[in-house]
């Protein structure tokens, strides 16, 4: 339609003109219909979706072996392995070394328990708590009950406890209740010693999500507006933009406590404890071997992982021509339904049409 047109055979020069407007944005609705450009790109997307599925099927497999061997270790190096095999120790760094290296390069979190010991002539009273029972002591340390203790007179007693705020210490009263004071006095301890723990979760693949992309949501001005990390998993799979794996969800080996960032819950799987590897040689030859099936499978991971991620970057392009084409014709149809609304009001002789 040349700039020079004035005339409209058929029509009024005002409504021609609207007209005009409608048969052209009614081909560029055709242009952009299931067999033209909007269709090849949805087209190309399946195309594309299909090998993600598939990588992403392996991936989840993979991570399925991996977290059930890390349950298996868990449930091996659990807190009725150390009540049967203890083992403490006379530093926070030598506990902490002692469960980073039998666990090795499966813990997301470390924790060192302090071990309060008191000899048999400093036992005066029976005492007994249970797990979460409040502990503090004058030096200005807090914590908890780790496990059931009970004392008798005369005999050495212990209590190992968890959550440790400050440093108990040898020079204070501790007690066994809510805060100083309010709670059964205990003297000073004879010793500290230490139990090393760590805390195992799951390895996770997180994929960059923008569910406004996947299907196209083109109520929102931007499909990049509302970006999640999910987990992969059997609803994700070949969604996404971009998949990383990431060993015990963390954001670095051995980086403890930096986990990934997701949009999902991280499932910890529970806790391991530093224990006797000598009393205990068959515990450990145990968790050697699951170690030996997850460090193998976080190999075999890594390229369907990185693979997924490099097609979903190319089906990532597919979606955004699908979302930005979809878009345009839900305005071009909007468009076209007020040229037509405002074509019946020009065509009117109750308003002085047609004009």
């Amino acid at each position: 339609m040349g700039f020079a047109v004035t005339e409209y055979a058929g029509y009024t020069p005002v409504i021609g003109l609207l007209n005009a407007q409608v048969v052209s944005k009614t081909q560029l609705l055709q242009l952009n219909g299931n067999q033209t450009t909007l269709g090849i790109n949805s087209f190309r997307y399946e195309q594309f979706k299909q090998p993600c599925t598939a990588m992403d099927t392996s991936v989840i497999g993979f991570m399925n072996t991996i977290n059930t061997a890390k349950d298996s270790i868990q449930s091996a190096g659990n807190s009725s392995n150390f009540l049967t095999y203890p083992k403490f120790y006379p530093t926070t760094g030598d506990a902490q070394t002692a469960v980073t290296q039998q666990f090795e390069t499966q813990l997301s979190t470390v924790e060192v328990y302090h071990n309060l010991n008191w000899v048999g002539a400093a036992v005066t009273g029976a005492v007994s708590v249970s797990p979460g029972t409040a502990v503090s002591s004058t030096t200005g340390a807090t914590g908890v009950v780790a496990f059931s203790a009970t004392s008798q007179i005369g005999i050495a007693y212990s209590v190992i406890v968890k959550s440790v705020s400050g440093n108990f210490g040898v020079g204070g009263t501790v007690y066994l209740g809510t805060v100083p004071g309010a709670g059964l006095a205990m003297t000073t301890p004879s010793f500290i010693n230490y139990v090393g723990t760590g805390g195992v979760y799951d390895d996770n693949t997180i994929v960059t999500f923008y569910p406004d992309l996947e299907p196209p949501n083109i109520s929102v001005g931007s499909p990049f507006s509302n970006l999640q990390l999910k987990i992969l998993n059997n609803s994700m799979k070949g969604l996404g933009v971009a998949n990383t794996f990431w060993p015990n969800s963390l954001t670095g080996l051995n980086v403890y406590g930096s986990f990934v960032d997701c949009d999902d819950p991280i499932v910890k799987t529970g806790d391991v404890y530093a224990f006797n590897t000598v009393s205990g040689v068959t515990v450990k030859n145990t968790i050697n071997s699951l170690i030996v099936d997850v460090t193998a499978n976080r190999t075999g991971i890594t390229s369907y992982a990185n693979s997924s991620s490099v097609i979903k970057g190319y089906k990532r392009g597919y979606a955004s021509n699908m979302w930005a084409m979809t878009k345009t014709n839900s305005k071009v149809t909007t468009s076209v339904a007020d040229l037509e609304a405002a074509i019946i009001i020009l065509s009117d002789p109750a308003f002085g049409g047609p004009y």
